[in-house]
């Protein structure tokens, strides 16, 4: 395809076939359960894109059931949106129009300065793009996000008491992404849909993707984003090259890596950066070190700097959480393996 991705073959980037073909084969006997699509990119070629239909659900219409997918298929990336909108974060940064990651956050919200109090007011930029900034927050609180309008899922964020001193501990939470959504809006006068498009998508030749609204009209920028896997691909090609798009500068290298180097530890030796975790696990003795942006249902990209590879793997499995392989076993079992090999 005309999209700047170039083509090659497993063998002729050091892939073993036949590992791949077994990982193949494991899917569609369904040992891998649910799996949608695969993409291996490595020394700058994609070596194998694979596409099957499976049972999905599309956010944008709340509809549900089997379906077809293929190269041109839009398909929900949950939380990898909030790797979209650090993205987003950072080229603002860049821009200028955010002076400081470390500006405090209540300076983008002036309306709600009544929840300003104690270390509260000392919340930063920063401290939302590592999931640091001690509110007190459940994901199932989410749903009070889709209601309203804006400004109530503002006050009902920055309204939540405060339970750790800010930058101290990870605590998991789309709340913070959905802030850092409007502070973007706030400090560049586009909303999230606007500014990726412009600064983000179009330098990377991205062309088709959909932000899904909330009923209340809030762009849901930390699971709502619809997009390509060939595209979630050259997102992930970004990040490896270092903020580059076929020798396009569009985020500085220096920002690329504070953006995915270990800010906090989630849970030993996984760590998080801005909006990106950090994968430490061992493979056949090797230490393994991965950067994945992932979303609910098994949305993957995992990025291995030293290997030079970029995996990707979307899937239906949302709100599963027992699985017993999962898209990331798939990477651990077949795709790094059969690099070593």
């Amino acid at each position: 395809m005309d999209d700047g991705i170039q083509t090659s073959t497993l063998t002729d980037v050091g892939i073993d076939e036949k590992l791949i073909k077994v990982m193949e084969d494991s899917i569609e006997k369904g040992k891998y359960p649910n799996i949608h699509s695969v993409l291996i990119f490595r020394n700058n070629k994609l070596v194998y894109e694979k596409y099957w239909a499976g049972l999905d659900q599309n956010r944008r219409t709340n509809s549900k059931g089997l379906t077809p997918h293929h190269r041109d298929s839009l398909h929900d990336i949950r939380s990898i949106s909030k790797s979209i909108t650090s993205a987003a974060i950072m080229i603002a940064f860049q821009q200028g129009k955010i002076a400081s990651l470390n500006q405090k956050i209540f300076d983008f919200f002036p309306e709600f300065l009544k929840y300003a109090e104690g270390e509260k007011k000392e919340i930063t930029i920063k401290h939302l793009l590592t999931m640091t900034s001690g509110l007190h927050w459940l994901e199932s609180y989410n749903d009070s996000l889709k209601i309203k309008d804006v400004s109530y899922a503002l006050d009902f964020i920055l309204g939540q008491p405060l339970v750790d001193t800010p930058g101290l501990h990870f605590n998991y939470n789309s709340a913070s992404t959905q802030l850092l959504a409007q502070i973007l809006e706030e400090s560049t006068g586009q909303d999230i849909e606007q500014f990726t498009h412009q600064y983000l998508f179009e330098p990377l030749g991205i062309i088709d993707f959909d932000w899904t609204n909330e009923k209340n009209g809030i762009i849901c920028a930390w699971a709502g984003l619809r997009m390509r896997s060939r595209d979630l691909m050259k997102f992930g090609i970004f990040y490896l090259d270092k903020g580059k798009w076929n020798n396009n500068n569009i985020l500085s290298s220096n920002l690329i890596d504070e953006s995915i180097r270990t800010h906090i530890f989630s849970e030993e030796p996984y760590g998080y950066g801005y909006q990106f975790w950090t994968l430490a696990d061992s493979i056949n003795g090797h230490l393994v070190k991965t950067i994945e942006a992932s979303g609910n249902g098994g949305q993957k990209i995992e990025i291995n700097q030293s290997k030079k590879l970029i995996l990707v793997i979307t899937a239906g499995n949302y709100d599963v959480y027992d699985l017993k392989n999962t898209p990331y076993d798939i990477y651990l079992d077949f795709v790094y393996p059969a690099i070593m090999n």
